[in-house]
């Protein structure tokens, strides 16, 4: 594939946060607390996206921006899960493992990579952590066998955003160190197949959205 392809990719994986946003703004009075909290999420992710690029444009370093956003997403996913789990048991667990990662985080960018680097290792972390909250959310689903049509469910669709996008993000948060021995191409090429991975997890999240809000209109 060349080039254009994986920069056009990018581009549009750098704006796609705007559909969802989009449906949740003419949705949102329609949206349960949890889903109102990811709308809030978004927000949050999409303005310190806005700051991000405006820092790299004018050449200044904002990679301590990803330390506090990592904290703030994380943070924000396992409020969430909180919510949709329903087992005290479960409730503990996400818990207790937010509180971790938390200080894990602090921990990380005090001591191990500073606020002027990419914070491998807590993105590493979170993505491990957010895609176990998913898988076992996913294990409830079919234990209980309460849902009959999966394709209905606004949860369903929210939490294959998590899994599809944290679980793809790990490799590349993991192995990111070894993307400085690649070619400008490489790297380009990597970060392209992490774009189509974003679009499709705001896609996902899109169809959550419309799905919650159409079935609360129904009722």
């Amino acid at each position: 594939m060349s080039i254009v392809f994986f920069d056009v990719i990018i581009k549009v994986a750098q704006v796609a946060i705007i559909v969802p946003l989009i449906v949740a703004c003419w949705r949102f009075k329609y949206l349960s607390r949890t889903l109102r909290l990811l709308s809030g999420l978004l927000v949050i992710s999409a303005l310190i996206s806005i700051v991000a690029r405006y820092l790299w444009s004018i050449k200044e370093n904002n990679l301590y921006l990803l330390h506090y956003y990592t904290v703030i997403e994380f943070c924000g996913w396992a409020v969430i899960f909180y919510l949709l789990f329903e087992s005290k048991f479960m409730k503990r667990i996400v818990f207790w493992i937010g509180i971790v990662f938390v200080l894990f985080a602090i921990v990380n960018s005090i001591f191990w990579e500073g606020l002027e680097t990419f914070n491998t290792n807590s993105r590493s972390v979170e993505s491990i952590l957010l895609s176990f909250f998913s898988i076992a959310y996913y294990v409830k689903i079919f234990k209980e066998k309460r849902v009959y049509r999966l394709e209905c469910s606004a949860s369903f669709w929210i939490n294959a955003a998590v899994l599809i996008y944290f679980s793809s993000a790990f490799l590349l948060f993991g192995f990111s160190n070894l993307l400085l021995n690649l070619s400008s191409y490489k790297i380009r090429e990597v970060w392209g197949i992490h774009g189509i991975f974003l679009i499709v997890h705001y896609v996902l999240i899109t169809v959550g959205i419309w799905i919650a809000s159409n079935q609360k209109i129904s009722h």
